[in-house]
């Protein structure tokens, strides 16, 4: 089985120019948004549901920032800011927090899979400009891993009810 870093090398291998990279990428972040849709109109706990909400819309704010990249040129300002989520997994594992819980882990690898998309997209760019750009971008996805993980923390962490 080929680690996510390689397959997404063999995929950017095959892509001729920055421009479609850039096609590329903005495919990956309306996936991306798509995926948060679809999970967020499954939740019912509070907090999944204020994540994904906020994943959802960084996905846009993503493809717009790569929309504005590939038609200026110029790099756009990366919005850092980071929302405080409480998380809310009160109560023992249900059935429900279970799905939810693995919806979180399928967004983890989704994030973790941008980020080193982004990360090669800086290690192949043609200028200093597309470096910074597409390393700001990678931050961001990885400041959207770190959201996701802490949730889950929180969620799986022992509980000892008296």
């Amino acid at each position: 089985m080929k680690d996510v870093l390689h397959e997404i090398v063999e995929k950017l291998d095959q892509l001729k120019s920055m421009d479609e990279a850039i096609a590329m990428a903005i495919d990956l972040e309306e996936e991306g948004r798509a995926y948060y849709l679809d999970r967020l109109s499954k939740m019912k706990n509070p907090a999944a549901i204020s994540i994904y909400k906020f994943l959802a819309d960084e996905e846009e704010k993503h493809a717009q920032y790569l929309k504005q990249f590939r038609d200026s040129k110029e790099t756009p300002e990366i919005d850092f800011h980071i929302p405080e989520f409480k998380a809310s997994f009160t109560e023992e594992f249900s059935n429900e927090e279970l799905e939810e819980i693995g919806i979180l882990l399928a967004a983890l690898r989704f994030e973790h899979k941008s980020e080193l998309f982004y990360m090669e997209m800086a290690n192949r760019a043609e200028n200093e400009n597309q470096v910074k750009f597409f390393e700001d971008v990678a931050a961001a996805e990885r400041m959207h891993y770190s959201i996701i993980d802490e949730l889950l923390e929180a969620a799986t962490e022992f509980r000892m009810q008296t």
